[in-house]
């Protein structure tokens, strides 16, 4: 995809707790003390470096989302997220002891558009970028993002090929493949199982369900388990059925529907009603309105991976929910979450930065950092270790309820390669 939005925004905890800028700061000039120390070595300059005695001038960041078109919704509440960071900012720091100023560009949900808003937001100045939200609008910009050397931070494109092999573009979110590694750890690790099916996309261009399914079936071979079978959804309905019929044949302890929201409840309500009573497994597509709306009432024994948890009790998560609530009256969800911390971590990215070198030097320095949605690790070439999210799902309390999420565990690849040495 994608980003992972919410499950109806359902949070009862409330923090009064206010953001401890002094972790914000305290990265800020460790970062600058890195790039003073930094040495001769040769560098590649900035088209639109920071220059320290411009201090008191703004500094402009593009925000690249789509705001029209069919993820607009997304957009819309990422770019809440990126606004309430920028709030936060410009009343602390700023970045390197200047305002920032958001330039915002409607991606239409097209990567066309995206692309071509992408070299706009180039020639009007900005320093570093956010977004886009999408895989296929995100692998649009790249070209201009390393061609025009713009710093990017992307929430929400979870495509490993966005980040692969370059040193202009970071993430806050898990790839697809991290995703499907989760999964299958959890079916092993933590479920006990031995035997897997799979639903996968016979859409060839949707990469996001394909990826994840291709990538949980790889892991979960590797740590000894089987996949039973591989299943090709979303062509003709009374096919799928007699498939899935031979698929429970097969007696999988586990089947995994990797699909979009919309699409991943009304496949997981079908398989309860052909009578499968095992565990369905999902990707963070799932955790969506529209996918509790579409699952069912009680859609029985399921598990996915999340990106963002209301029930992660770290500080600085909950101070965020607080301050987004008081700020918006609503409680915040992954799309505003991510928003927010991409423009954060960029923000570290580009402080007191002057060359492409610095900004990896300082985004690399980013080592267990907390963010709104978990504790990030930045790698080279884009890589990033951060918290994932095990949820459950909990049958809808009355008549008039939808099924909600509870989170069940959370843990990050390190702990995955951890279990793996063991």
């Amino acid at each position: 995809m994608r980003g992972a939005p919410d499950n109806g925004n359902a949070c009862t905890k409330e923090s009064h707790r206010s953001f401890n800028m002094k972790k914000w700061i305290g990265l800020l000039f460790a970062a600058t003390v890195a790039v003073i120390f930094a040495g001769c070595a040769e560098v590649t300059p900035l088209p639109h470096p920071i220059v320290p005695e411009e201090s008191g001038n703004t500094v402009k960041i593009g925000v690249l989302l789509p705001l029209t078109g069919a993820n607009a919704e997304f957009g819309k509440r990422t770019l809440r997220g990126v606004e309430l960071a920028a709030s936060e900012l410009n009343n602390g720091r700023g970045i390197s002891s200047r305002r920032v100023e958001l330039l915002v560009r409607d991606t239409k949900s097209n990567p066309s558009e995206a692309r071509r808003q992408a070299e706009a937001l180039f020639d009007a100045g900005i320093i570093g970028l956010v977004g886009p939200y999408s895989t296929n609008e995100a692998l649009a910009i790249r070209p201009v993002v390393e061609g025009k050397l713009i710093p990017t931070v992307v929430p929400l494109a979870t495509g490993d090929e966005v980040t692969e092999g370059t040193n202009m573009i970071y993430r806050t979110c898990f790839t697809d493949s991290q995703q499907g590694e989760a999964i299958a750890a959890y079916a092993w690790y933590w479920r006990k199982l031995l035997r897997l099916a799979i639903l996968i996309s016979d859409d060839e261009q949707a990469s996001y369900s394909r990826n994840v399914a291709r990538a949980a079936a790889n892991a979960f071979t590797e740590l000894g388990g089987e996949v039973v079978q591989m299943v090709e959804f979303q062509g003709d309905r009374e096919e799928f059925a007699k498939k899935l019929r031979d698929l429970v044949a097969y007696n999988p302890q586990a089947i995994l529907v990797p699909a979009e929201p919309d699409n991943a409840g009304v496949l997981v309500k079908y398989i309860r009603e052909l009578g499968y009573r095992g565990l369905l497994l999902g990707p963070e597509s799932w955790d969506e309105r529209e996918f509790f709306s579409n699952c069912g009432a009680d859609p029985g024994d399921c598990a996915f991976v999340g990106l963002y948890s209301e029930e992660y009790d770290l500080p600085e998560q909950l101070a965020f929910r607080d301050l987004f609530r008081r700020t918006y009256f609503v409680f915040p969800s992954t799309c505003e979450a991510q928003g927010y911390d991409a423009l954060k971590m960029l923000a570290i990215g580009l402080g007191n930065v002057t060359s492409v070198q610095e900004f990896n030097r300082n985004m690399q320095h980013i080592r267990n950092v907390p963010g709104a949605s978990a504790l990030y690790t930045m790698k080279p070439h884009g890589g990033i270790d951060r918290t994932m999210f095990i949820k459950t799902i909990r049958p809808a309390a009355g008549p008039d309820e939808e099924p909600e999420s509870r989170l069940s565990r959370s843990f990050n690849m390190k702990k995955i390669y951890q279990l793996k040495e063991d």
